[in-house]
């Protein structure tokens, strides 16, 4: 993940990661409105979606 936000500006990977894990937008198309590779959107939405499950597991438990 550092390797994309040190490639994008953090406020660009913020925006996508709000439009995967927010707006439920498919990670590929979460960067069609910025100059993203679609693979770095996979990568950004998979790491999002990870960490997310990862808090939400912590406070169940």
């Amino acid at each position: 993940m550092a390797t994309v936000v040190d490639r994008y500006e953090e406020s660009v990977v913020r925006a996508v990661i709000h439009r995967i894990l927010v707006d439920g937008v498919p990670f590929r198309t979460a960067v069609a409105d910025h100059e993203i590779v679609a693979l770095d959107g996979v990568r950004i939405g998979t790491v999002a979606t990870q960490t997310l499950d990862e808090l939400n597991t912590e406070q169940l438990a």
